[in-house]
């Protein structure tokens, strides 16, 4: 993608220096293209690849810069494993390790990064050879002094004596902050345009001439909060594990006013390339235009021998820890259909985290009322690719199959909540449906903007949701919609859940932090209290107490019939057609999906054995 900014004679583009910044984005502790959940490589993923494209790629530019927008220490065994061990000084992580070695000029923290908690980010970062910046993220000083509102770089371009100021920072959206780190009363995040404006009038007044922003946040947002303007030269997005431009991308200008976007996916798989065209104007520097491309590893890529020999011993430790028995299961385990049917997967998790909380939850005042669990899946391909699903083999269940079930280190809590919240809770995520009109075939099942973490099952009610019915909410959990909705014959143990009833929920503390609808005050759910276990331990407690896991999904929710429709959907070419919820295969895709038919027309039986 070639982003043309304002017109300028061809003689003055053709002569402007080159700058080119390369960018990666949660990588998610995929720094070596090991899957460690499944034992064997990634085809395209880890780091260690996209090491040798960042090595291709800076010897063909003569200025160069290379920086990272968040999320990359948390999301990997490689790299989870050390915040629950701890270690002796000096702190060695693996992921900071690799970014030494690669010589990244600065990145920014994402949401995940503060998953474990102030002292585990300070000491991993307290080895970073790069500055970590952003100018609305707020953090203790005393905690983590490492993190810097701006750092202005400096690079001398080819055929120019007077070097180039680069002035650097970032921002993260404080609705992301739903997970542990939203329970740290010392962690917040300022608006992100006034605080980005700020830096900026700080970073020029320092002699800043080229302005880059790493936003952790994906097109939609840096859109929505008009990152690209307000003094911005470049923007690095992430978050979302999108990919802009798409690799395949035409010619296509930006308006003048706005800066060049690029994200480049997620785990190591893509590189990001931005080659600027710069011309010194008046003694000061002017963008000309901004070459994009996104370099994405080859199948099978060789890995960076450097970087694979420093994370050996690392590597090592953590295969020896992921392979811990932890129990049994007579069935496979797996999230195929866990978006279009009940899942005994997802029920397995729902169980697991009711086990947990029901000693605290019979002692407490609120003992007489029903205790539910609400648990969305984490693995369903999307973006993360065709790879990207829990699928656990009959037999030993093993330390690394948590990862599968539930990959994040949330801690279980329980929520007080009236029907009414249970009822727009559904709401919301019966919003991943797209409309499908009466009669319809083989429309598109799945609106590919709304994550699939937020489609909460509550396996304990019974349910309809009804996709001739627009979605009530968007993927931000804006309310677009204000008709009758599409969740009906609400019940819990065969009585109809009214407005005013009242339940107790298990859900993880990434929703007890308010990933929900905005709702009136009295209504909106009460954190009773948060039991401080993590949801994996509390999984893999109750797969230790109830080995050799068997568990045939409970009829729960279903679509409400609609005659002679169906609708389409995308999972793992391992799935197979299932007559019993009338799911039938249609062909595979060339990007490595299973397409698969589902007949909204009702059908006959509603369980699965395990999933």
């Amino acid at each position: 993608m070639v982003t043309d900014l304002p017109d300028q004679p061809e003689n003055i583009v053709k002569s402007a220096a080159r700058l080119r910044i390369l960018q990666t984005t949660d990588l998610h502790a995929h720094v070596l293209a090991f899957d460690y959940n499944n034992n064997r490589l990634f085809a395209r993923r880890g780091l260690s690849r996209t090491a040798v494209q960042i090595e291709h790629a800076r010897a063909q530019a003569g200025a160069s810069l290379l920086f990272d927008s968040g999320d990359f220490l948390q999301g990997s065994p490689l790299a989870d494993r050390l915040a629950q061990t701890p270690q002796a000084a000096p702190y060695d992580h693996p992921v900071i390790t690799a970014m030494n070695l690669l010589n990244y000029d600065a990145a920014t923290l994402g949401n995940h990064d503060l998953d474990f908690g102030l002292a585990h980010l300070s000491a991993a970062l307290s080895q970073a050879n790069f500055p970590v910046v952003s100018a609305n993220l707020r953090l203790p000083a005393e905690a983590v002094p490492q993190l810097k509102r701006f750092v202005i770089l400096q690079r001398h371009l080819e055929g120019h004596d007077a070097p180039l100021r680069i002035g650097v920072t970032g921002c993260l959206p404080d609705i992301t902050l739903r997970g542990a780190a939203g329970f740290d009363p010392s962690i917040s995040c300022d608006p992100m345009i006034p605080a980005l404006t700020r830096a900026i009038c700080d970073m020029k007044r320092e002699g800043a001439e080229l302005i880059v922003v790493l936003a952790h946040c994906g097109k939609a947002a840096i859109d929505a909060e008009q990152i690209k303007r307000h003094g911005v030269d470049v923007v690095l997005g992430g978050h979302t594990h999108e990919v802009f431009p798409a690799p395949e991308a035409p010619h296509a200008p930006l308006p003048h006013s706005d800066a060049p976007v690029m994200i480049s996916g997620a785990l190591g798989e893509y590189l990001g390339q931005m080659d600027l065209s710069l011309t010194r104007v008046q003694n000061t520097w002017q963008t000309q235009a901004a070459h994009i491309k996104m370099i994405r590893n080859p199948l099978d890529a060789p890995e960076s021998q450097p970087l694979v020999s420093a994370l050996a011993p690392h590597h090592n430790e953590t295969l020896i820890t992921i392979s811990k028995p932890i129990g049994e299961t007579s069935h496979q385990i797996d999230s195929f259909f866990a978006l279009t049917a009940n899942n005994s997967a997802l029920q397995l998790v729902a169980r697991a985290f009711t086990s947990a909380l029901s000693k605290d939850h019979a002692e407490s005042e609120w003992a007489q009322l029903p205790l539910l669990s609400a648990i969305a899946p984490f693995r369903t391909g999307g973006l993360n690719g065709p790879r990207y699903y829990c699928h656990i083999q009959t037999g030993a269940l093993r330390l690394r199959d948590l990862d599968k079930l539930y990959s994040f280190p949330d801690t279980l809590c329980a929520l007080l909540l009236n029907g009414k919240a249970l009822r727009a809770w559904l709401e919301m995520s019966a919003s991943i449906f797209r409309q499908i009109p009466d009669g319809s075939h083989d429309h598109t099942l799945h609106d590919p903007e709304f994550p699939s973490y937020l489609f909460d099952v509550i396996p304990q009610l019974d349910y309809e949701i009804d996709v001739s019915q627009p979605p009530r909410f968007n993927e931000r959990r804006e309310q677009i919609n204000f008709g009758r909705g599409r969740i009906s014959a609400l019940s819990y143990q065969g009585s109809p859940v009214t407005d005013e009833a009242l339940f107790v929920m298990a859900a993880s503390s990434f929703r007890a932090r308010g990933v929900m609808p905005v709702l009136p005050e009295k209504d909106t759910p009460h954190l009773l209290f948060d039991t401080g276990v993590s949801c994996r331990s509390a999984i893999r407690s109750y797969i230790s107490k109830t080995s050799p896991i068997s568990l045939a999904a409970r009829p729960s929710w279903r679509f409400k019939p609609q005659a002679n429709t169906s609708a389409r959907f995308l999972t793992s070419q391992r799935a197979t057609s299932d007559p019993d919820h009338g799911i039938s295969f249609m062909r595979n895709t060339d990007d490595g999906f299973a397409e698969m038919r589902i007949s909204l027309a009702g059908r006959q039986k509603t369980q699965e054995p395990c999933a």
